[in-house]
């Protein structure tokens, strides 16, 4: 808890901020909503309507500092795209991000004379080597290494 004046202050002055902006973004993301249930039904007229009062709401959250303003004119633009897609009869899909599948590394499995026999044997069986179940475990030690 702040003990000087000053930073009780900046406290109640943090606390309005950001209930407006919470406030802000709520007025924004309904806004957005109805724009994107007029364009999901195809209603050309209310997505015109929903996307005037969704770019109204943009701004003004821009205006206050809730949203930066090249963020909101990305969505504008957006926003704008499908509204246009719609009235020219096209679908226009979101491009979807790639998810970059990054190669599992490669792991040599160490083997050592102090893991379970049930391992050894899991780990032969992974490499192909064949050996067989009654096998003491340095014979499996030695037909792995041997691989």
């Amino acid at each position: 808890m702040a003990n000087i004046k000053s930073a009780k202050k900046r406290i109640k002055v943090i606390d309005k901020k950001t209930a407006r902006n919470v406030r802000v973004k709520n007025h924004v993301k309904k806004a957005v909503k109805e724009f994107l249930v007029a364009i999901e039904e195809g209603n050309v007229e209310e997505a015109e309507k929903t996307f005037l009062v969704a770019e109204k709401k943009l701004m003004q959250a821009a205006a206050k500092g809730t949203f930066h303003k090249n963020t909101v004119s990305r969505k504008i633009s957006r926003f704008e795209r499908k509204l246009n897609a719609l009235k020219n009869g096209n679908v226009v899909e979101e491009p979807v991000k790639k998810a970059v599948e990054k190669a599992e590394p490669v792991a040599e499995t160490v083997v050592s004379a102090s893991m379970k026999k049930d391992e050894l044997l899991a780990i032969a069986e992974e490499k192909g080597v064949e050996i067989s179940s009654k096998a003491t475990k340095a014979e499996i030690v030695e037909a792995l290494e041997a691989k």
